[in-house]
């Protein structure tokens, strides 16, 4: 893949992105905004990044000017089962010192426009963490709505709640 944007390209990963990458999975935070892998260790972070090399859903967002990886776009299947083939999840995270430079936003843009004019997707979903309205509010500048609140919670050991707000956009 390689959509160019007026400031940033999405593009396949490469090599050479992985100190970049480094940098948003040993970021705790990025974990508790995003549910993005999280590890300090830099062995760990390079399995997690061989598979990202790999993955046919996941798309480096780098800036124009050079390059460098800033964050990460995914695509992800829905499911394949009658209904959900022309339906996809689409996700991202940007590298908090380059957050609030629109970088985010059109990356956004690039991978609607992929979507539904190449790919023919009839819809788009998004989750974001109830807690982390960046991403709600960017969804919502994007035409995606609103549709319903769940609670991820899987562990009995773990109290909190794990609300997560679901947006859908279609065409």
């Amino acid at each position: 893949m390689h959509l160019v944007g007026n400031n940033i390209i999405v593009r396949n990963f490469q090599e050479g992105d992985f100190d970049s990458f480094y940098r948003l999975v040993k970021n705790k935070r990025n974990h508790e905004l995003s549910g993005m892998e999280y590890t300090e260790d830099i062995n760990d972070a390079k399995q997690i990044f061989d598979r990202y090399l790999k993955l046919e859903t996941s798309y480096c967002i780098a800036l124009k000017e050079n390059s460098l990886m800033v964050g990460i776009i995914e695509l992800n299947e829905r499911g394949m089962t009658s209904g959900l083939e022309l339906t996809r999840e689409l996700g991202f995270i940007i590298e908090e010192k380059y957050r609030h430079q629109h970088i985010a936003s059109e990356a956004v843009e690039l991978m609607i426009k992929y979507s539904f004019e190449e790919l023919k997707l009839t819809e788009l979903w998004a989750a974001a963490e109830k807690h982390n309205i960046a991403p709600q509010k960017l969804l919502v500048k994007h035409d995606f709505k609103y549709i319903y609140e769940v609670n991820q919670n899987f562990s009995i050991l773990d109290n909190t709640d794990n609300l997560i707000e679901y947006y859908l956009l279609k065409p």
